[in-house]
């Protein structure tokens, strides 16, 4: 906590733009709740502070989508893009379903095609930084750029910020990490490696598909100090590219700009081990170089904002349907250990989805505030199972889809 402060002048702030509906994050959820709310007719503004949407889809090269079996509507439709431009190849159809890995690159593309043909106003390296609320209303918000501050005023508005930035500015209650002692899932700093000779990866994967056994031995020879039990490998559109789901950073809090900058130089010490590690050791990569890390460690898990309605382990593991579901999922609880190794998992039955209600992105004590990414309100359990990212962009498509009508609502109102 900072003791000395300094009273900022007051001043005149431009008002940059007006919209019906303004999303803030241009992440999975916002990307969805932008795109619907613009087709379902609103004026719609959205924010990013990368240059790229997609958030850890583009500025976190994540690069794998986890199965999706349930999930229709934008997501798939972004999906069949990647695949008519060759970005896409599916893995996997067990019992979950099937996911798929992307070209981050052409996803960046067919993002900003997909908002630019949508009609939806964009702008780049702009950062939120504060809310403007009047009697539980949100009038605007106040964002950063190289041009300064400046002001966009909404009628409704939707926090993507995935750390729900927006709503804790506002005044919104929220929880953070486990609820016995705070903790949060760790960060990873996903990286990738090119010329790798894939026949041989997929060979040796057949017989250790973690690669489990050559990483345990690293690890008790001293090698490795990264405090995973496993290796998480996926082979990439581009023939030769493997991206990394393996480093582990823990006791790190993401909304503290600190600890994110602890978690980027720690991400990189980390996928420098992970790196030799592989070229030594498993067949197919001897001759592999390390050609990314990530511009932005991911982040799996901190505030989750109060709304009207909490989604508990339950919901996911007896399948629970609701009245106002605007998103469906199976994808089970998977909790990464905030302390060190191991992973928690519990699954939903065989065939069947849970529902994400309307209700608990609804921030509680606000009219025209929604959240559309993995600050909604749930539990740290159920959390580790609602935040993957097809699910993401079908929250985001409920919320958006409600702004609009809502939106349009005023508007009637406003004329009568």
């Amino acid at each position: 906590m900072h003791s000395k402060t300094y009273c900022e002048p007051a001043r005149h702030i431009p008002i940059i733009e007006e919209a019906d509906v303004v999303v803030l994050g241009g992440g999975p959820g916002g990307i969805g709740a932008a795109l619907a709310a613009a087709r379902n007719g609103a004026k719609t503004v959205i924010v990013e502070r990368f240059g790229s949407f997609g958030g850890t889809w583009t500025a976190g090269i994540l690069g794998a989508i986890m199965a999706y079996p349930f999930v229709r509507g934008i997501f798939a439709e972004l999906v069949e893009k990647l695949k008519e431009r060759d970005g896409w190849v599916a893995w996997g159809n067990g019992k979950y379903g099937a996911g798929g890995t992307y070209d981050t690159e052409t996803a960046k593309v067919v993002l900003d095609e997909l908002i630019t043909s949508a009609g939806v106003i964009p702008y780049f390296f702009m950062q939120f930084a504060d809310v403007i609320v009047e009697d539980g209303r949100v009038i605007g918000v106040i964002v950063e750029s190289k041009e300064g501050r400046g002001v966009i005023l909404g009628k409704q508005f939707i926090d993507s910020t995935g750390d729900g930035d927006v709503s804790v500015r506002a005044g919104a209650g929220y929880d953070l990490g486990r609820e016995k002692d705070g903790a949060l899932q760790p960060m990873t700093m996903i990286f990738r490696m090119d010329d790798v000779e894939n026949a041989r990866v997929k060979a040796y994967k057949e017989g250790d598909p973690s690669f489990a056994r050559a990483w345990m031995a690293a690890k008790e020879r001293g090698e490795v100090t990264v405090p995973r039990e496993d290796v998480l490998a996926f082979e990439m559109p581009r023939k030769g590219q493997w991206n990394m789901n393996t480093t582990r950073i823990i006791g790190k809090d993401g909304t503290r700009v600190r600890d994110v900058t602890d978690a980027m130089m720690e991400g990189r010490r980390q996928v420098a081990e992970v790196a030799s590690f592989l070229v030594k050791h498993i067949p197919g990569f001897e001759n592999a170089v390390l050609t990314e890390t990530a511009p932005h460690v991911g982040v799996r898990e901190t505030r989750r904002i109060h709304c009207d309605y909490t989604i508990e382990a339950r919901n996911v593991v007896e399948a629970i349907q609701v009245d106002d579901c605007i998103a469906r999922g199976d994808w089970y609880i998977d909790i990464h250990s905030p302390t060190g190794e191991g992973t928690e998992r519990v699954y939903p039955p065989e065939g069947k989805w849970y529902e994400i209600p309307f209700r608990s992105i609804r921030v509680r004590g606000f009219h025209n505030l929604l959240v559309a990414s993995r600050c909604l309100d749930c539990t740290h359990e159920a959390h580790a199972a609602v935040r993957i990212t097809p699910q993401m962009v079908a929250i985001g498509q409920g919320a958006g889809t409600a702004a609009a009508m809502c939106a349009a609502q005023c508007l009637a109102s406003t004329r009568d």
